[in-house]
Parts: structure tokens; sequence; C-alpha cells
């Protein structure tokens, strides 16, 4: 352990500075309390919450996207409703977006 080479976390994670309705992949979009996980490719939106955040029905489990009124944003809010069959859409409107990575 003594001696050995710390190595950096990775700088090829892709970031951007948002999605739009031509996106593709899996991104991770971290706001400033809770990370939410968005496949563009299944069209699925996951709100992970963060310490101390509101719980809501669905959370921790991708949910389908009914459409989205805005795109994440770097600076910004999003706004996006899920069809959850068993009430009626939902929406979720994000606290200010601070880094959208692409998770795969």
């Amino acid at each position: 352990m003594f001696g050995e080479k710390l190595i950096p976390m990775s700088e090829t994670a892709e970031t951007v500075t948002e999605l739009t309705a031509n996106s593709r992949g899996v991104w991770l979009v971290t706001t400033q309390g809770s990370t939410h996980v968005w496949d563009l490719d299944a069209w699925t939106y996951e709100r992970r919450p963060g310490s101390g955040r509101s719980q809501f029905i669905g959370d921790s489990s991708p949910q389908p996207i009914w459409d989205v009124k805005v795109f994440p944003r770097v600076g910004h809010s999003f706004y996006v409703e899920l069809d959850d069959t068993a009430t009626q859409i939902q929406f979720r409107i994000s606290t200010e977006v601070v880094r959208i990575e692409r998770l795969s």
C-alpha cells in the first residue's frame, strides 16, 4: 500500500450540459438533493431521493415516461410526466440540475 500510485477517478465518463428529445442512452442526472436515472432508450425515469428528501410513489423504480415538458439541463429544473396506471399521470419537477453523466 505504501508507495502505491493513486489513480484518479476516471476522466473518461461522458458528461453533457443537457438532454434533448434526440438524446439516447442511459443518463445519471444529479440535482441539488437527489439523483435521477433517465433511460432514453427504454423511455423510463427513476428518482433516487437523497438523504432528507421526501419520498414519492415509484421512487427507486423505473417508471414509464408519458411526456417530457422540460428536459434536464445543467443550471435548470426539468419537468417529466410519468405514466402511473395505478393512479394517474404523475409529474416530477426537479431542483437545479448540477451534472448529467452517461451511464451507458
